[in-house]
């Protein structure tokens, strides 16, 4: 029994400093499936390379992986989802010969995002007759639709006749249904697998908010949130202080510096970069986490701290949204609002020994086993079983 993947979000040699969330789904099938990744790369090119390209055909190399089992693509494209139904489908034939020529036999055939690797995963399974898989991401599928509205009618037709589909997140399957309809099972909810999913105790802390991120990215986690918020917390709270976990270049340090230092608040402090392994340890010295990045496919940081009991303050409508709609230790609220973050600030260091009081309940539940690796892989073998007819 065999899956062929197609993913654009697996680390190879082409990219390896891309997100593990894929790699990791793949690594808990190995031992029920036989697996090929195709890992796709693209390479930005001119509006006007790109009409000649779609004239004379679309540019797909391969580059030695260095691994069995993974065939490393590229593909030349522009930027903005342009000519993106025409560049999917000449790498779905791509695959197609490729799978043919390496005497591959799949059993099913899994894109890892609906509105990229989905029209792939639709047009090989189609030419060699299996059924098909699909992941939902979440931020990428719900950018790329809102844009290319004309490829709906694809997607619908994509949507409901996946044999079966893995949203990463409640909002994301919502979102999905909303402008695709509907959806007749089996759909089958997967939160990311993180390696640092031990559950600690939530205990009492001070009056400490940490947030997590690589300092490159503090515009997109919404940095100048999270201080607005600090500069309000200093004066209801002095004691309070705000941690940010994460490295960089010393040219993000000192544009996290200078946007610190511009609001004149003195109760941040910058970590710097921890260990992955050590990460849940700091999580649970703090009163809460708090992340309020712009877009959010997922967020395993957040699942990181409910383990290590910390309560969570996320962004609504994306990351862990749908999740803990009715647990009032993950907090939801708009990361453009910033009168409600503050809020929010307020209820984790006022209401903290009421929300681990909750949270540690919770921990000892299914609640907290669903994002643990063990029942996040037993879920992903039970709905490839399904899939592909075989027995449970």
């Amino acid at each position: 029994m065999t899956i062929v993947h197609i993913s654009t979000d697996y680390p190879d040699i082409f990219v390896p400093a891309k997100t593990h969330a894929i790699k990791n789904l793949m690594d808990v099938a190995s031992g029920d499936y036989a697996q090929f990744i195709y890992s796709l790369n693209r390479i930005n090119i001119s509006l006007g390379s790109a009409s000649l390209a779609a004239l004379k055909g679309w540019k797909i190399d391969e580059v030695d992986s260095g691994q069995d089992g993974i065939a490393c693509l590229t593909y030349t494209a522009p930027s903005k989802g342009l000519f993106l139904k025409s560049v999917m489908t000449a790498i779905a034939r791509h695959i197609v010969r490729d799978i043919q020529v390496r005497g591959i036999k799949p059993t099913l055939i899994q894109g890892h995002k609906l509105s990229m690797e989905g029209i792939i995963a639709y047009h090989v399974a189609q030419a060699l007759q299996v059924p098909f898989a699909l992941s939902v991401q979440g931020n990428s599928d719900r950018t790329i639709l809102n844009v290319r509205r004309d490829l709906w009618p694809l997607y619908r037709k994509i949507f409901h006749e996946a044999a079966i589909i893995f949203p990463f997140t409640p909002w994301a399957l919502k979102y999905l249904e909303s402008v695709l309809g509907k959806r007749v099972p089996p759909t089958v909810m997967l939160p990311c697998i993180t390696g640092q999913d031990v559950i600690i105790e939530p205990r009492n802390t001070k009056p400490v908010i940490v947030s997590a991120f690589h300092l490159r990215h503090w515009r997109l986690k919404n940095l100048p949130a999270l201080i607005a918020a600090a500069v309000h917390m200093q004066s209801a709270n002095p004691d309070f202080e705000l941690h940010i976990i994460g490295g960089g270049e010393a040219e993000h340090i000192a544009e996290v510096e200078g946007q610190i230092a511009k609001s004149g608040v003195t109760n941040i402090r910058l970590l710097g970069a921890i260990p992955h392994d050590q990460i849940q340890k700091v999580m649970n010295r703090a009163a809460g986490l708090a992340m309020l990045s712009h877009r959010e496919s997922f967020g395993m940081v957040f699942v990181e701290a409910l383990l290590a009991g910390c309560p969570v303050l996320y962004p609504e409508d994306a990351a862990i949204d749908g999740y803990f709609d009715d647990n009032g230790f993950a907090i939801a609220v708009p990361a453009n609002n910033q009168a409600a973050i503050n809020k929010a600030f307020e209820k984790l260091v006022r209401d903290n020994a009421a929300l681990k009081e909750e949270l540690q309940v919770w921990q000892h539940g299914e609640g907290a086993s669903f994002f643990q690796k063990k029942q996040i892989a037993a879920s992903y073998i039970a709905g490839l079983n399904a899939a592909t007819s075989r027995d449970n």
